[in-house]
């Protein structure tokens, strides 16, 4: 991962509090990363046509806007006496996470922080619509950030899959190596490398016998590569979507660090069905990154 220099926070105007401005403070005291705070939103009653004549329509989208631009002006005026360098942009997309990924472009951010919405019912956060719509398109590193707080000095888990299995691109791991290992310099964190070498039984009945001594070897190979010294070893017999957050809860740990990965065109964007469960699973904040020469263009 390269070093972070641009932040691009997404606002939500509806919420007290802003879970994803909160970790973005954290990254940029670590690396002295700039800001920029965005609101991109959309209502369709303020359509062209829908409820108000075109050029009413128009003049209310401009308040609209307007009111999202003094309400982060109002953020970024006590972030910036705190030292900090914030700019601020309001938008208006339909659907808004599109206009989000042509934003990250055009601002040329590092990361993307993006908070996820509590759902009452059922006591847990999930990825909204949107969420998952950057998962699949955006272009830059994403960091998805749940309510939980990092610690002084936080964890860091990277997941990763020195078999290569489900066509993932052998240079993935030593990127999520790279983006954890730079977070836990910058935050003088700890680091911990994960891998499930969970089989399935054949039949769905017979156990496979698997040597975990092979796995071992083969992550230690994938420290020795990417240049890194620390950063503990975790393996699991048992499935991912059941050891990773378990293990997660068991080291408190802040942030997992996992890849996307692109299949095919016929597919659109898909980052596989363990890390589907894995993302609603985990309590924990997620930075998702993807393959190296990664188009948004090529996720549609």
């Amino acid at each position: 991962m390269q070093a972070i220099r641009k932040l691009l926070v997404i606002i939500d105007p509806e919420q007290d509090t802003q879970l994803a401005l909160d970790k973005a403070l954290k990254i940029a005291r670590y690396t002295g990363a700039a800001m920029e705070l965005l609101i991109c939103d959309h209502n369709t009653y303020l359509e062209d046509g829908y409820y108000f004549d075109p050029p009413k329509a128009q003049e209310l989208r401009e308040e609209h806007l307007a009111s999202n631009t003094r309400l982060l002006e109002d953020m970024a005026a006590v972030i910036r006496a705190q030292g900090f360098t914030v700019d601020v942009d309001a938008l208006w997309g339909n659907p808004p996470w599109e206009r989000i990924v042509a934003k990250v472009l055009q601002a040329n951010a590092d990361l993307l922080v993006q908070s996820t919405r509590h759902h009452e019912k059922i006591s847990r956060l999930l990825l909204s619509h949107q969420d998952w719509q950057l998962i699949r398109h955006c272009p830059c590193a994403l960091l998805l950030v749940k309510d939980q707080q990092w610690q002084n000095k936080p964890v860091i888990v990277v997941s990763v899959d020195p078999t290569h299995a489900n066509d993932k691109p052998a240079n993935l791991d030593q990127s999520l190596l790279a983006a954890g290992a730079y977070l836990q310099k910058v935050s003088a964190g700890e680091l911990h490398l994960f891998h499930s070498y969970y089989k399935p039984p054949v039949s769905g009945i017979y156990p496979v016998q698997v040597d975990e001594t092979e796995y071992r070897e083969m992550l230690v190979q994938l420290k020795h590569d990417a240049a890194i010294d620390s950063g503990e070893l975790h393996l699991s017999a048992t499935e991912v979507q059941r050891s990773l957050p378990q293990l997660m809860d068991d080291i408190n740990g802040d942030i997992l660090v996992m890849g996307a990965i692109s299949r095919s065109r016929l597919d659109r964007f898909f980052i596989g069905s363990t890390a589907e469960k894995l993302l609603d699973a985990v309590a924990q904040d997620v930075l998702i990154l993807k393959p190296e020469g990664f188009s948004a263009d090529k996720a549609k």
